[in-house]
């Protein structure tokens, strides 16, 4: 693609209630945050939108998810029957198998299919767009945004300690690689090796991954919260990951503030695609790009969109055992969507001139 080309991208939106009359159906999960309901607590009101429902249920779950609750949302608004798929977040190798014999055959028959991804963790939401994508389909993604979100800044500062001793030890937290083989590439292998980062609050996801490859060079992402209470979480971020952006320093540039340019925001997915786009147009013909799933779930949302555009591109998810973070978001704050005509329209906006 161009450099110079801008893209063409379906904008975020806030969700609304959906008229009836369209033949839909629901991807989502059950999740044990408030939050986890507030698609279908905003339709709940115009009564029979979807028809049928297919929700992952979690083999090793976090907390009491919500399964009623959902049940019954999923049911006032017109799902006649709720198919619940099992999901081993430890081992979901499976799951596109899952959608290849089963899952594809079925979502084939609605016009629409609403995936929420509040729930789902990340590699089930690249898997999930990405498998979803070959229908043709419209998706509509859509994701609710808590009002407050776990770390607080003083559960931060009380874990920094611990987390800078931890970072010494590479294979600490080893859990392991999530692979799908709609999500790899075999293109340029031999080639060296550039992997593109997502900071989080886990320092080892990266370390994990860096302990399986040697990469010719290493590529950081900082998330930045749109909301200003939230501003801190970019420089926590990046103070989490200061020793790999200082050994990869050529490949991280910061501001004379000291922060890492490349910074997309954590809610606008659009941001993530376009820098990755950038990333692409400077070395993708050079080198093999692997990209780690560690951002947040709307950068995502972004990297779906980016492997969309580019075959190419190779995504893997790592995920240790151990998390120096707990907590849970709490409370529903807004509910937001991106409506995906289809991955060929999407293309076909963005060809090559």
């Amino acid at each position: 693609m161009n450099s110079r080309q801008r893209l063409s991208l379906p904008d975020i939106v806030a969700a609304s209630p959906l008229e009836q009359g369209v033949s839909r159906c629901y991807v989502g999960a059950y999740g044990f945050e408030e939050r986890s309901l507030g698609w279908t607590e905003l339709q709940k009101p115009q009564g029979k939108v979807i028809e049928r429902a297919f929700i992952f249920r979690y083999g090793h779950v976090k907390g009491r998810n919500k399964i009623r609750d959902l049940r019954e949302n999923l049911g006032d608004i017109g799902a006649g029957h709720v198919e619940d798929v099992h999901y081993d977040v430890w081992t979901p190798h499976d799951i596109e198998d899952l959608y290849d014999s089963h899952l594809i055959g079925e979502l084939s028959r609605f016009d629409e299919i609403i995936v929420d991804i509040t729930a789902m963790t990340k590699f089930l939401i690249l898997v999930s767009l990405v498998k979803l994508g070959v229908l043709g389909k419209t998706l509509r993604i859509v994701y609710t945004e808590a009002e407050n979100y776990a770390p607080t800044i003083d559960d931060f500062e009380k874990s920094k300690e611990m987390m800078s001793v931890l970072a010494r030890f590479p294979n600490r937290g080893f859990g392991s690689i999530m692979r799908a083989r709609c999500l790899s590439s075999v293109r340029m292998q031999g080639q060296p090796v550039t992997v593109v980062a997502f900071t989080s609050f886990n320092e080892q996801l990266i370390r994990h991954m860096l302990g399986t490859i040697s990469p010719h060079r290493l590529i950081m992402i900082n998330g930045r919260p749109p909301r200003p209470e939230f501003r801190w979480r970019e420089h926590a971020t990046q103070e989490i990951h200061k020793k790999l952006v200082e050994d990869f320093a050529s490949d991280n540039p910061v501001d004379k503030n000291g922060f890492l340019t490349n910074v997309t925001s954590s809610l606008d997915y659009r941001e993530t695609v376009n820098k990755i786009e950038a990333i692409y147009n400077q070395i993708g013909l050079h080198e093999r790009i692997m990209v780690t799933a560690t951002g947040s779930k709307m950068q995502t949302v972004g990297l779906f969109i980016a492997k969309a555009l580019h075959s190419d591109i190779h995504i893997e998810y790592p995920t240790p055992d151990s998390y120096f973070i707990r907590g849970m978001s709490k409370g529903v704050r807004k509910v937001h969507e991106v409506l995906v005509n289809s991955p060929s329209e999407l293309l076909s906006r963005n060809e090559k001139f």
